[in-house]
């Protein structure tokens, strides 16, 4: 079945240039309500910092229906609020609801548009944002060409983690346009293909300190994706070229890329991956924040009712144009247990240590419980084994 893609409009991914064809008539019409509940030793991860019991509550809801020729309407939702101690820590919410339609111009001829809009708030970081992409593509047995055309309106502020500042006293606006046009080869197992994006951000007005932060970003994406013998590839390379409009922030030339296996044998599943993207932040004197990540995982089916998984994941923030770093390290396990009738269970714990110049966290420790509900309007609900992803410790 196809699905609707939602790419993010910072770094670079094999998803940002691809989204999977809708052949035929589609019907998905699934969701699912949780709630887990446990304990953070430091869930703003500094010096001096309190513990906290906290409580987050999911909603996810996928519908998409109809065919290319007739039209196909669709709507995903992802929303993920934890509440803290009100004297520890602010309210963490992410959500991202998306309106998605796409018909069929003229055979193998398609245009799809979506509308995404993403809330992502915590202690440290307020980022709101709108995005409008209208995509065409010619898709055949062997190739495809596409073109997306993409227009954001994004809010963004954030502490300066390493003062322990306030938020600004206004969020920074940006418009973001993007125009992306690229091709894809297809083979048995998968596809090679490249594209181009170009884009213009342009902030509202300048920042706190009267510097200018709009740029233009010229970005070459080569991607790859294989599916044979159990074993899936997924990688892109990107060169990432960055002009501002004034001389208050460096040019910025940057090799983003991405790069995931997965290999999967009998009961057992096995994964790495890796990446680098940017995304904007509004750090005084910063000009963008890029992030390196690196990550294995393997997990277990015991039988069709429970499943175990294990996490290690590193990640580093650099922030431009200054000599400020920080750096994440976690690992950790989560158990699921499948009650039936879309019930699911879940345990899990991890550790974690940030380190900042001149500062290095003492461990933290996440311990949570969770219960999942499916809710069934035609599909099957997942194993266990399928919802151990769904419930990977804080990162």
């Amino acid at each position: 079945m196809a699905a609707v893609v939602v790419a993010s409009q910072f770094g670079v991914s094999a998803g940002l240039a691809q989204t999977a064809p809708a052949a035929e008539t589609v019907a998905v019409n699934a969701g699912s309500i949780g709630l887990r509940t446990g304990y953070d030793s430091n869930p703003t991860d500094i010096l001096g910092a309190h513990g906290s019991p906290f409580a987050t509550q999911t909603i996810n809801y996928d519908y998409l229906r109809g065919s290319l020729q007739d039209g196909i309407i669709g709507l995903n939702v992802k929303i993920a609020d934890t509440q803290y101690d009100p004297n520890v820590a602010a309210p963490s919410t992410t959500a991202i609801i998306a309106a998605s339609g796409a018909i069929e111009l003229a055979p193998k001829l398609a245009l799809r548009t979506t509308l995404t809009t993403s809330v992502d708030d915590n202690w440290a970081r307020r980022s709101h944002g709108l995005q409008l992409r209208n995509r065409v593509e010619y898709d055949t047995t062997d190739f495809r060409f596409f073109a997306n055309v993409d227009t954001g309106i994004n809010s963004l502020n954030e502490r300066n983690i390493f003062t322990l500042g306030d938020f600004l006293p206004q969020d920074e606006n940006f418009v973001t346009r993007t125009f992306m046009p690229g091709f894809a080869y297809k083979f048995a197992t998968g596809e090679i293909g490249s594209s181009v994006a170009l884009s213009r951000v342009s902030y509202l007005a300048t920042d706190l300190f009267g510097l200018d932060r709009s740029h233009d970003i010229v970005q070459p994406n080569a991607f790859v994706t294989v599916k044979a013998n159990g074993v899936e590839v997924e990688g892109s390379l990107s060169p990432y070229f960055v002009r501002y409009d004034t001389t208050d922030f460096d040019d910025v030339k940057q090799l983003l890329y991405t790069a995931k296996v997965k290999y999967q044998t009998g009961a057992w599943t096995f994964g790495v991956g890796s990446s680098r993207t940017i995304q904007d932040t509004t750090l005084s004197f910063a000009s963008l924040d890029v992030g390196l990540s690196h990550e294995a995982s393997v997990s277990y089916k015991f039988d069709d009712k429970n499943a175990v998984s294990l996490l290690t994941r590193y990640r580093r923030d650099d922030y431009l144009n200054t000599d400020l770093w920080s750096t994440t390290f976690l690992t950790g396990f989560d158990f699921a247990h499948d009650f039936g009738d879309g019930y699911i269970g879940t345990a899990g714990a991890s550790v974690r240590q940030v380190r900042r110049p001149d500062e290095v966290q003492p461990w933290a420790l996440n311990v949570q419980i969770g219960f999942q509900k499916k809710l069934d309007f035609g599909d099957v609900p997942k194993a266990a084994d399928a919802k151990v992803a769904e419930v990977k410790p804080k990162t």
